[in-house]
C-alpha cells in the first residue's frame, strides 16, 4: 500500500528564522559525502498508473544525477538508501484537503520516495525530478544541504545554527521510461499540422518515442484497435481578431484503423480574451490515397 499525505489549505503567518543559510563550501566540510534521502517527482503532463509511477522512479537517472552534481560541485551523493525492490511500498501521493473539513479536494500531480537514513547522518541531497510544459523534458533540481554550529563567545548567548546549502540543476532529454516500439507492418500511421507539437504519446516522450516509430513524410506509427493518449502544445498563429498564443497539454484518444494514414489537425473555441480558457477541439482525418486517372 502506498502512503498519503495530506495538504491542508491554511494561511500561514510566516515568522522570520533565527537561523540564517549560507552557500556549502566543500573545502570547509570534513566529508564531502551527502546522502539522498528523498525524491520527489511532480509532472503536469504525465499521469502514470501505479505500475507506471513504480517504474518511473525505479528508472530515473539517478547515477547521471550524481556525475553531474560531483562535476559542478565536487560533492559525492551516495544513492545506497534507493532500493529498487521496495519503492512501490513507499511511494507517498499528495493529496489536498480542506483544512477545516479536511475532506479530500483534489489528489496532486506530485509523488514522493522518501527514505530513512542511517542514525548519526547529517549531510542530505533531496532529488526534485519535473516534467513539465512546455517541452516535457525530464528535469532535476538536486538541493543538498546540512547545518553547522557556531559556538557563541558570550556565555549568556546561545550557539548559532547555520544552515548550510547548495543545489544544481540539469535537463535530461534522452531519457524516457518506456520504449513503445510498433510494428510497422501492422499499425496505423499518424502525422501533425504544422501548429500542432505533440509532447507525449501513451506517457512516453514524444522525442523518445519517433526515434523508434518516425516514418517517411513526417509520419509516426502508431498502435491499432486500443486507445492511443497523444497530448500536445498548440502554437496558434492568432487571427486578425485574436494574438498568437500557446497552449500547452492538451489531449486526445483516439482508436486508429490498420493501414490507414492520419493527420491531425486542431480548432479552438474561444470562449473568452484570456487564452487559457480557450478549448481545443481535435480533428483526425483519415488521408485518402491520391488515385491517378
Amino acid at each position: 500500500m502506498k502512503k498519503i499525505l495530506f495538504l491542508t489549505i491554511v494561511f500561514i503567518t510566516l515568522l522570520a528564522s533565527c537561523t540564517t543559510t549560507r552557500r556549502i563550501k566543500v573545502d570547509d566540510l570534513e566529508d564531502d559525502v551527502f546522502v539522498i534521502n528523498k525524491i520527489v517527482l511532480t509532472s503536469n503532463t504525465i499521469k502514470p498508473s501505479d505500475e507506471e509511477l513504480v517504474t518511473i522512479f525505479q528508472s530515473l537517472p539517478y547515477l547521471k544525477v550524481c556525475d553531474l552534481v560531483e562535476e559542478k560541485t565536487d560533492i559525492v551523493l551516495d544513492s545506497y538508501l534507493i532500493d529498487y525492490e521496495q519503492i512501490s511500498e513507499n511511494i507517498e501521493y499528495t493529496i489536498l484537503c480542506d483544512a477545516e473539513t479536511e475532506e479530500e479536494l483534489e489528489e496532486l500531480p506530485e509523488w514522493e520516495l522518501n527514505l530513512e537514513p542511517e542514525e548519526g547522518t547529517t549531510q542530505f541531497c533531496t532529488l526534485y525530478f519535473t516534467m513539465d510544459p512546455p517541452d516535457g523534458f525530464l528535469a532535476v533540481k538536486a538541493v543538498m544541504h546540512t547545518t553547522q554550529i557556531i559556538p557563541s563567545e558570550k556565555e549568556d548567548k546561545e550557539d548559532k545554527i547555520v544552515n548550510l546549502q547548495t543545489s544544481v540543476s540539469g535537463t535530461f532529454e534522452s531519457w524516457t521510461f518506456k520504449r513503445i516500439f510498433v510494428d510497422p507492418r501492422s499499425c496505423a500511421l499518424v502525422k501533425f499540422q504544422k501548429n500542432i507539437e505533440p509532447t507525449f504519446i501513451q506517457n512516453e516522450l514524444y522525442s523518445a518515442y519517433k526515434v523508434l516509430n518516425g516514418q517517411e513524410k513526417g509520419y509516426i506509427a502508431v498502435n491499432i484497435r486500443e486507445p492511443v493518449e497523444i497530448r500536445c502544445n498548440i502554437n496558434d498563429p492568432g487571427n486578425m481578431f485574436f494574438s498568437p498564443a500557446e497552449i500547452y497539454n492538451a489531449s486526445f484518444t483516439e482508436i486508429f484503423q490498420p493501414g490507414k494514414n492520419y493527420i491531425v489537425k486542431y480548432k479552438l473555441k474561444r470562449l473568452s480574451p484570456d487564452s487559457a480558457n480557450w478549448v481545443v477541439k481535435f480533428k483526425i482525418k483519415e488521408e485518402k490515397p491520391n488515385l491517378s486517372k
